[in-house]
């Protein structure tokens, strides 16, 4: 994840164009095998489980390897022998640059106390984004440290709709800082309200491409335009993330149910007690998430 950030950086600053930085991070891509990959590269598991794990992940809010664990598929010291297989694979963008001859030691030791500066990264800030960690990489743009209910909420919310993204949408994402506003006006959203022990309403608000994109990927189909079954597709995936948050909650004794989704076009929504927006940047474009409660 921090190869994606500072590629970025790298690209605002115009050192690389954007071709040289693809060509970098592709090279990335291909030194950090999925976990899927790895288990079958070792032997422990066949092609047809793997992919069953990954249907599970549709249904259940669990990482890869507790699915497998709770199959059969692996057993606990063979997902440890995979994880630190996935962590070693990584390797950072800095000794692609230095191996591709784009930057000497010194230049990139000098460019990353600049994006460190620029970004506001801590130190430890800076180490999240390179365990790959998705939870505690997101508690970093989720909002400013507060501490209240809502927020707790809305981190909780948050990290489960990044999830949901990456596994089934786009990897290559970008997270900025997330904000508060008294109100959100947008083109066109897919919305759900969360009903019951608590209130809150959810939206993905994006360009209208983007959002075809967004919904063809989801509906593993060719769509071209905005039309009925792109926003159906919108609004699973909307039920599914907000069936999956719901579900959780209720293993907590929190009770709440699902209004029908809905897609709204040219409309605004008004904070109720926070009204939260994360921006997150696709392969494909930007989408805000939304938490109003």
């Amino acid at each position: 994840m921090f190869n994606k950030y500072f590629g970025n950086f790298i690209l605002t600053q115009k050192i690389l164009n954007k071709d040289q930085i693809k060509e970098i991070l592709s090279k990335q891509q291909s030194a950090r095998a999925k976990l899927g990959v790895l288990a079958i590269e070792s032997g422990y598991m066949t092609a047809f489980h793997v992919d069953r794990v990954h249907k599970l992940q549709v249904l259940h809010d669990k990482k890869f390897g507790e699915i497998a664990i709770s199959e059969g598929y692996l057993q606990e010291s063979q997902l440890t022998e995979l994880l630190a297989k996935q962590k070693t694979s990584q390797i950072m963008i800095g000794q692609i640059l230095v191996d591709g001859g784009f930057l000497t030691y010194e230049g990139y030791e000098k460019l990353l106390a600049e994006y460190k500066k620029e970004s506001g990264f801590t130190d430890q800030e800076i180490e999240i984004l390179k365990s790959n960690n998705t939870d505690d990489i997101v508690g970093i743009f989720a909002g400013d440290g507060e501490n209240s209910s809502t927020f707790e909420l809305y981190s909780e919310y948050v990290e489960l709709f990044i999830r949901n993204i990456v596994r089934f949408i786009d990897t290559d994402i970008i997270l900025d800082r997330a904000y508060n506003i008294p109100s959100y006006q947008s083109k066109g959203f897919a919305v759900q309200e969360i009903i019951g022990d608590h209130l809150i309403e959810t939206g993905i608000a994006a360009e209208e491409d983007v959002l075809i994109r967004f919904a063809s990927i989801y509906a593993d189909e060719p769509l071209v335009n905005l039309d009925a079954l792109a926003k159906d597709a919108l609004g699973e995936f909307m039920n599914s993330q907000n069936g999956l948050f719901v579900s959780n909650l209720y293993h907590r004794n929190i009770n709440c149910n699902l209004n029908p989704q809905q897609f709204i076009y040219d409309a605004g929504i008004q904070q109720r007690d926070r009204l939260l927006v994360l921006p997150c940047e696709l392969s494909f474009g930007k989408i805000n998430i939304i938490f109003n409660r």
